[in-house]
């Protein structure tokens, strides 16, 4: 008696699988469809009908009452599965889902974390660990492959005879199975056991004919059924409890198809399987198309005769190795030879375009999604922000044909609430609104300005995010929590502080200072601490606008100012030229907030451990420079104390590029300490001056380097003294004195200043 079923093994998203399979099932015109896929998500199917589901999609299943037990099932649009279901949409006929359970399957990964699976087969012998490993990447490797994907697609996706192809890949599979020694993996056999009961089922219905498609490593379980007892398979499947479940339809995309995202059963290059299964016969000249087309946005050289010799060389390629029509490896070599001369990096930039694509999938309104997603959709309305949603358009909040960029006033209610939402989702990695630098001449701390941009593939971000709460505020906060308990930086810490304020999450402000408290214990390093007083210092400015009590961020301050004061001095000896720029930049950036603090005993602090990088000849240069200037600067050191370190630094003991760092130093930002202190300039003018030819080639670049930073003012200025001399500047500025002019003002200053 003949079978009233047909297995068909495939490659999950092989474009040839694809093709084949639907020649098969027109021949065999079916009455049920049996696919692998979990079986409590057959709710889904109805949506599959749907003209605005567009892959690639992915089929989402999750626990609603524990959102970190979820799963996907991508489907692209040469996915055999998605092909396959589509024909018995259009057709009318029955669809069952025959894979175990995902609720189900979540049981045993519970089963699994609290090491309570139990084990029902005893070891077999040992075999090769790359056959147990993977057994087709084993058969590949044997042919002369370096991966199963191109091994698989030269020797199945590409052959002419349907038939025959299926049966043969289900004899190579049950070889594999039943005669090399290797084990299947627990996972495999409950599977494969729930898949066989579901098929024993539809066989007893009213069917006539059935068609099973699933991957071709199951092939051999299924269509032996006879082989295997029914009582078997329940005791391999007795006492899984079976979880409810829900599913819904999400957007997936191409990146995430492929393996370089990590997903395990992806593919190398999706856009050009899409290529393949779509437009299977102009398929290499329609790449090459674009290949030309990206060389010449580049500015590279590339014509019509680019394009005809590369699909000839790919051709002759395919026919050299005997496949029948270019495959990956083809088509990137002979595009690599005619445009990319021979050089592979001129190739790169093309790949992730058309080899691995950057298509995004959609989903219709009507189809439920994720609780996440819903409070989403409920507070952008509310937030009065639908117009920006979905939008790729860049445009700014509340942007204007008179006020462009726009702004919110965190004054306003609906403004407030707009900045919330929007900094919980830059929290969670949903940049949907990024944060601008407000205009110049903008008062207070209550404007806002963002600028939205809209990307697809926020709508996969959503469900990822979504496992940590049902809600945003409640994913914000559960995200930042964990995050900030696993890091080991004060100040990543000190940064999420700042932003939980401006996401209003206050009751992660005491965890968050706890932790962060903990690891100003625990640290030495004082990069760290330096580190995190910017951000701490950041704080307390914005706190003070908000009104929220950042006491206990004070405090944290009070202790690692000391520190920082107490540890800079030896952390600027010995260094090399990276960590000397880096501290460099730490140091402009403490020394900025500790004037914002305006806290006299800090500034004391500050300016003797100032002091002592200035004076101790160990500093590398560049921090002894800038340590001078800053003291200068804030009235902390004299001109003559200034002139004497000068003079120090510019002594004929010091080596050149030595003095050249140290002045890179004290000139950052301004060269106007040498234009009014012409002592200054002298004293500098007559070192350059008196240096050997080598050494001034030495420190040029760093002068030539130093000087260009400076105002365009500022250096014609100083090319007037380096041609004309002080002596010049002197007598210009006594003959530009005016006494009397100077004498009419004088009343009006004194009223303005407060002197009596």
């Amino acid at each position: 008696m003949l079978q009233k079923f047909q297995v068909f093994g495939i490659r999950h998203h092989g474009p040839g699988s694809s093709e084949r399979l639907l020649r098969a099932l027109e021949e065999l015109q079916p009455d049920c469809l049996v696919v692998e896929a979990p079986a409590d998500a057959e709710g889904a199917i109805k949506y599959m009908g749907y003209e605005e589901l567009v892959p690639p999609v992915a089929l989402l299943t999750y626990n609603p009452k524990n959102l970190q037990e979820a799963s996907y099932f991508p489907f692209a649009s040469f996915s055999p599965e998605w092909q396959a279901i589509q024909y018995a949409v259009r057709s009318g006929i029955t669809i069952r889902f025959m894979d175990l359970p995902m609720g189900m399957q979540y049981t045993l990964q519970e089963w699994e974390r609290e090491e309570r699976q139990l084990s029902f087969r005893t070891e077999g012998p040992t075999i090769d660990p790359a056959l147990q490993r993977d057994p087709l990447g084993y058969m590949a490797k044997l042919a002369g492959y370096e991966d199963r994907e191109r091994w698989w697609e030269a020797t199945f996706e590409q052959v002419a005879n349907d038939q025959d192809v299926f049966s043969t890949i289900t004899d190579l599979i049950r070889t594999l199975r039943n005669d090399s020694g290797r084990k299947e993996s627990d996972e495999n056999l409950r599977r494969e056991a729930y898949m066989r009961k579901v098929l024993r089922t539809v066989v007893k219905a009213d069917y006539e004919r059935v068609a099973v498609v699933c991957g071709a490593w199951h092939a051999p379980a299924l269509v032996d059924l006879p082989k295997f007892k029914a009582t078997r398979d329940n005791a391999l499947l007795k006492g899984i409890k079976k979880k409810k479940i829900k599913t819904t339809w999400i957007p997936w995309s191409y990146n995430r198809l492929a393996f370089s995202s990590g997903y395990g059963a992806g593919v190398l290059s999706p856009a050009w399987y899409d290529l393949l299964f779509n437009r299977k016969e102009a398929a290499v000249t329609y790449w090459m198309i674009e290949v030309a087309r990206l060389f010449r946005e580049q500015d590279f050289n590339a014509s019509s005769a680019h394009v005809l010799e590369a699909v000839r060389l790919a051709d002759t390629l395919a026919a050299i190795r005997g496949v029948v029509v270019p495959g990956q490896a083809e088509i990137e070599e002979a595009a690599l030879a005619v445009f990319g001369e021979g050089d592979a990096a001129r190739l790169d930039f093309i790949r992730d375009r058309l080899v691995v694509g950057d298509k995004v999938g959609k989903v219709p309104p009507d189809i439920p999604s994720i609780p996440f997603l819903d409070d989403l959709l409920k507070q952008i309305k509310s937030c009065r922000l639908s117009k920006y949603w979905e939008s790729t358009k860049v445009e700014y909040l509340k942007g204007t044909s008179t006020n462009p960029r726009g702004g919110i006033d965190l004054r306003e209610p609906k403004d407030l609430q707009k900045s919330h939402l929007l900094h919980r989702l830059s929290l969670l990695g949903i940049p949907w609104g990024q944060s601008q630098e407000a205009n110049a001449n903008a008062t207070g701390s209550f404007k806002e300005i963002w600028r939205m941009e809209w990307q697809p593939e926020f709508s996969i971000r959503f469900i990822e995010v979504g496992i940590w709460g049902n809600t945003v505020r409640d994913a914000a906060a559960a995200y930042v929590g964990q995050a900030a308990a696993d890091s080991e930086s004060l100040s990543e810490v000190a940064t999420y502080i700042g932003q939980v304020l401006k996401a209003d999450l206050v009751e992660l402000i005491n965890p968050l200072i706890s932790r962060l408290q903990a690891l100003a214990a625990m640290t030495q390093d004082v990069f760290f601490l330096m580190d995190s007083l910017p951000a701490l210092v950041d704080i307390t400015q914005y706190g003070d606008a908000r009104k929220t009590n950042v006491s206990a961020v004070y405090d944290l301050i009070d202790e690692i100012v000391p520190r920082v004061c107490i540890g800079i001095s030896a952390a600027a000896v010995g260094i090399n030229e990276e960590f000397s720029k880096e501290l460099f930049q730490k140091l402009l950036g403490v020394n900025q907030r500790i004037g914002l603090l305006n806290n006299e005993a800090h500034i004391q602090q500050w300016n003797t451990a100032l002091r002592q990088l200035a004076d101790n000849p160990k500093t590398v240069p560049l921090i002894r420079g800038i340590s001078t200037r800053i003291l200068f600067d804030k009235s902390a050191m004299d001109i003559q104390g200034t002139t004497n370190r000068l003079y120090f630094a510019l002594s004929s003991s010091s080596h050149a590029l030595e003095v050249a760092n140290w002045l890179e130093g004290f000139l950052h930002g301004s060269g106007l300490v040498l234009i009014y202190h012409p002592a200054l300039w002298e004293m500098l003018d007559n070192w350059v001056d008196t240096l050997p030819p080598e050494a001034f080639q030495e420190v040029l670049p760093v002068l030539r380097r130093t000087f260009s930073n400076f105002p365009g003012p500022e250096r014609t200025k100083m090319l007037s003294l380096a041609r004309e001399g002080v002596d010049h500047l002197v007598t210009a500025e006594k003959k530009d004195m005016n006494q009397e002019r100077a004498e009419l003002v004088w009343p009006t200053l004194q009223l303005l200043l407060g002197i009596t």
